[in-house]
Parts: C-alpha cells; sequence; structure tokens
C-alpha cells in the first residue's frame, strides 16, 4: 500500500542518529542560503507529487443555478432601457418589477425567470428580449437550535458537516442529548427530518461518519431522546422556528403548514 507523503518523509531517531553527521553539516549552509535570499528565507524541497488529470464534467451533468433568498437579479432589456432594473430576492422569495408587480423567483433557475418575465411583458412591450442575470449570490445559512451555548444562525460554507456546524454554535450544553440529534431540510416539496447519534462523533470516533449540512438546514439538538422523530417535528416544529428570521419562517411554514408548491 502506498505510503503517505508525511510517512515518507518521516525519519526515525534511529536514522536521524545516523545521519547525524550530515545533518550538522546541511543546516549551516541551509541557514546561509536562506540568509542570503533578498525576498525572506527560502523554502527547501523535500517532496515533490505528481497532481491527478483534471477531467471537467460534461454540462449536462452540471446543476443549473436556482434563485435564493437575497440573491441580486439584474434584467436587461435589449432597445427598452427604461425597464432596465436591479433587484434583490425578498424574504417572501419574490422580486417587484416595474409594470409586473410581484414575482415568484425563489427555487427557479435563471432561464426559467427570463422566460416568465419575457412573456409577462410581451403584453407591454412589442416583442421584448430580456436577459436575466445574478449579480450577487445572498449568504446561505445553517441554524442550529436547542442545547447548544449559541443557537441561532451560522454562515453555511460549502463541505460544511454536522459536527462543524455544531461547533460553530458553541458545542453542545451538559444538557445536550447529542445522540438524538435532528436534522430537518426541505428536499422537493416535502420537510424531511432525520436522527444523527453524535454522540461517539463528539468523542472523535469518526467510523459512523459526520454527515454533510445543506443551506437553510435546521439542526435541533435536544434536551431528551427522541423516539419518534414524526410525531415530535409535527407537535414542535412551530416553536423551533419561532426564534429564526422571517426567512427560514416562511421557507418552512410555506410547506408544512400551507402545503403549497413553489
Amino acid at each position: 500500500m502506498e505510503t503517505s507523503l508525511f510517512a515518507r518523509i518521516a525519519l526515525s531517531p534511529l536514522s536521524l542518529l545516523r545521519r547525524g553527521r550530515r545533518l550538522v553539516l546541511l543546516i549551516p549552509a541551509l541557514l546561509l542560503v536562506s540568509c542570503s535570499a533578498s525576498h525572506g528565507p527560502g523554502l527547501v524541497e523535500i517532496a515533490r507529487l505528481p497532481l491527478p488529470a483534471y477531467e471537467p464534467p460534461d454540462v449536462e451533468d452540471l446543476p443549473s443555478y436556482r434563485i435564493n433568498f437575497g440573491d441580486e437579479l439584474e434584467f436587461k432589456f435589449f432597445n427598452n432601457d427604461r425597464f432596465n432594473e436591479t433587484v434583490s430576492v425578498r424574504p417572501d422569495g419574490r422580486i417587484s418589477l416595474q409594470r409586473l408587480g410581484d414575482l415568484l423567483v425563489l427555487g427557479r433557475t435563471p432561464e426559467e425567470i427570463d422566460s416568465v418575465v419575457t412573456a409577462a411583458y410581451a403584453s407591454i412591450i412589442l416583442s421584448p428580449e430580456v436577459t436575466v442575470f445574478v449579480r450577487q449570490f445572498g449568504q446561505q445559512m445553517v441554524y442550529v437550535l436547542g442545547e447548544v451555548n449559541n443557537p441561532g444562525e451560522i454562515d453555511y460554507r460549502r463541505g460544511m458537516t454536522l459536527l462543524q456546524a455544531v461547533a460553530l454554535a458553541g458545542g453542545p450544553t451538559r444538557e445536550a442529548q447529542m445522540t438524538s440529534v435532528l436534522v430537518i431540510r426541505q428536499e422537493q416539496n416535502e420537510l424531511v427530518a432525520a436522527r444523527w447519534d453524535m454522540d461517539r462523533l463528539m468523542e472523535g470516533e469518526l467510523e459512523g461518519g459526520d454527515p454533510l449540512v445543506t443551506p437553510y438546514d435546521v439542526i435541533f439538538v435536544p434536551q431528551d431522546f427522541i423516539s419518534r422523530v414524526n410525531e415530535f417535528v409535527d407537535a414542535y416544529l412551530p416553536a423551533i422556528l419561532m426564534p429564526l428570521d422571517l426567512t427560514v419562517r416562511w421557507f418552512y411554514y410555506q410547506r408544512l403548514v400551507e402545503g403549497r408548491d413553489l
């Protein structure tokens, strides 16, 4: 089995003793090279590893970006500059455009919005040509609630794991039941809740895995073990969401309570 870079570089105490005289002679020489450099100490190369060849994915395999809360959208009209404008997606998932009013854009791709806006302006402008740009992306959040030291929202970062999210929320309190942590997220038109045992994970045992979180996940660390997740979510979800901002409350109530589709 191929050894790691650090394993190949590491020297045992015995090998260090055998190389003692060579190291004594080598160190002053390296110091002289470092001191003579005009831009700070020079690096001494100890290994060179080839990188694997990069294979770009097919365009068909790349998912289309879908508009999120806080995104800034720019609308450009060909030969109709007075309709050009830049708007931000509100906490209710909508934007307001001239002569059209409110338009629901949350979860749609820029191409889908382009088609909707073009069709809507067809009754106002002769043969409208509209292009939609995403000029700025809104900050995505993860919400960690319950028995953590600093409950609330944290900035989402790509590759964030459940353990990292709880740690960024100040870690669990003494009353936290880490064997029954809930992760609540929206998938398609459903609200999904899952229980995860983080007890061993907190002790450094990674065999069970450290699952990734996704933007707008709600992570709830309870005080007691939750045996029936569905019943708990039905009974306590409004109370869990209550401290959160309007964005998240709308995001979940829209699907759970009203049952309406975007």
